[in-house]
């Protein structure tokens, strides 16, 4: 097994623009395009103008990060439809940062070249009826300058509760399907590091969940259930630190 370096996909910038849709169903609305709950689907309330449903964010002039990610989970109904992401920096004139292609069932996954600019915006076209997804994640990876130890940890939970009756039966319910685990440590990382994990743990603040593009290049949604980053000093002015992710369902 090849060992991939680390990424994390935790900054969405429809959460700080300003979202615009073609039109919604206002029983599933705009915001859970990016509410980080990949279990309530936003739904549009038609196919759009001229078969061509389009989400448009607005960062403003002075509040632009930069983005080379886009993805969608699982749970979206744009299997078959062709798909256009573009960005511009005045909201008139153009530029694809992802030219048109036709989106599968499963995740909608794609990079392309970094840039920071005001407007982006996702082109659905053809669509016959009104599109759903759970989430729309617009993003800039951030990859670890250095990976975890050896012996790191990579398996599922499983979602089952176990109670035993005093006469030593046991009774096991399973609740949920089980979900990808990983924990890591990482030692003798620099300050570079450091402040980059940091930012992460800053921005998400122990409650947003996030993209977990693990060792084996495996893109799911996760949470770190240590909640803290709790850095210890190393010699040579180098940390260590300890994470552990479960995956968001």
């Amino acid at each position: 097994m090849t060992t991939q370096l680390i990424k994390l996909c935790y900054r969405n910038i429809l959460e700080t623009g300003n979202v615009s849709v073609t039109d919604q169903n206002n029983s599933f609305p705009s915001y859970r395009l990016y509410d980080r709950d990949i279990g309530k689907l936003f739904k549009g309330n038609s196919a759009g103008n001229n078969n061509t449903f389009t989400i448009q964010v607005d960062q403003s002039a002075n509040n632009a990060y930069d983005v080379d990610r886009l993805i969608i989970p699982v749970g979206h109904s744009l299997n078959g439809l062709p798909l256009a992401l573009s960005h511009s920096n005045d909201g008139n004139n153009w530029t694809p940062a992802l030219n048109s292609w036709n989106a599968t069932a499963s995740k909608v996954d794609s990079s392309f070249n970094n840039t920071v600019k005001r407007y982006w915006k996702l082109e659905i076209t053809t669509a016959n009826n009104a599109p759903e997804m759970p989430e729309m994640f617009l993003t800039k990876e951030y990859q670890f300058e250095r990976n975890p130890n050896y012996g790191l940890e990579d398996g599922k939970k499983k979602n089952i509760l176990s109670d035993e009756t005093q006469s030593g039966l046991v009774r096991l319910v399973k609740f949920g399907e089980p979900r990808r685990f990983r924990t890591y440590q990482l030692t003798k990382i620099g300050d570079n590091q450091k402040t980059n994990l940091e930012s992460w743990d800053n921005h998400c603040e122990g409650i947003k969940a996030l993209y977990l593009i693990d060792h084996q290049n495996d893109a799911f949604f996760a949470w770190l259930t240590t909640k803290d980053l709790i850095f210890a000093m190393e010699h040579e002015n180098r940390w260590s630190v300890r994470m552990e992710f479960l995956e968001v369902l």
